[in-house]
């Protein structure tokens, strides 16, 4: 049994009982007059209240270096021996938290071994057009950077969708609403993660995403609203204009054989 734990934004936890591993862990939650205007910080009791056992932690992957995906991956990382996948920009992020050569550096295609049951193959992928059409903060995270650092300083990176395969079942995590459709060829998952935000303005998103992995099970995700805090039990509060429901509708008529899910944060899924 995998134990799947939406933590906000685009956070996941994987837990097999053997093996715990993240993918892109986000539980500062920077409220957006903060983010817009000051510095941002990862929030210490806000990680070490969600991840108690830090220590525990095997592998954490990361999906692009926008703040709301890397900026409390140093902190955890640092507080365990595990394995950290990404990019040349989270390398250049834990090279300024005094973290060096801690990141196995992927350029897109990569396979990683994450122990003897788990692998991660680091599928390019492009970042949702979501900010007036375009991509949010576009480039590389500069060595000449200086912590702490504004929103603005966490450059999008390369852009992946991690395809994690633990005991012969196989996720893929979309953390942002696009795709690169050569890029998916080949590519087959029992369960779809798909952000939500920007949906509709990617042509062919998720139906055509959708034919190509041919999951069982989708489940959306990176609906919520990450710039306040969130308590566990509660009903999600979702980012405005998300138009959720409109997406499970296009998503059903296409495909009216898949299990569709819409978690709230903390919830956990069994597979």
């Amino acid at each position: 049994m995998i134990r799947v734990t939406w933590t906000g934004a685009a956070g996941l936890q994987f837990e097999t009982g053997q093996q715990t591993i993240l993918i892109d862990p986000y539980h500062t939650r920077v409220g957006i007059f903060h983010t817009l205007t000051r510095v941002i910080l990862p929030d210490e009791a806000a990680i070490s209240t969600h991840l108690p056992d830090m220590e525990q932690i095997d592998a954490i992957v990361v999906s692009h270096t926008h703040s709301d995906h890397a900026l409390d991956v140093p902190y955890i990382a640092g507080h365990c021996d595990c394995t950290v996948v990404g990019s040349a920009s989270l390398n250049t992020l834990m090279e300024l938290n005094g973290l060096p050569n801690r990141v196995r550096v992927c350029s897109g295609g990569e396979t990683v071994p994450l122990g003897e049951s788990a692998a991660v193959t680091m599928v390019p992928t492009a970042h949702g057009l979501v900010a007036m059409g375009k991509v949010p903060f576009p480039g590389e995270i500069g060595t000449d950077s200086c912590l702490p650092m504004r929103a603005s300083g966490y450059r999008v990176g390369t852009v992946f969708a991690p395809k994690l395969v633990i005991h012969g079942k196989t996720f893929i995590h979309v953390g942002s609403a696009n795709f690169i459709d050569a890029e998916m060829a080949g590519h087959t998952c029992d369960v779809l993660f798909l952000c939500v935000p920007g949906w509709k303005k990617r042509q062919g998103y998720p139906r055509r995403l959708i034919e190509r992995v041919r999951p069982q099970t989708v489940v959306l995700f990176h609906h919520d609203d990450f710039s306040k805090p969130h308590i566990k039990g509660t009903r999600t509060r979702s980012l405005p204009f998300t138009d959720i429901k409109g997406m499970v509708k296009t998503i059903e008529r296409n495909f009216p054989e898949l299990r569709v899910m819409v978690p709230d944060v903390y919830d956990t899924l069994e597979f």
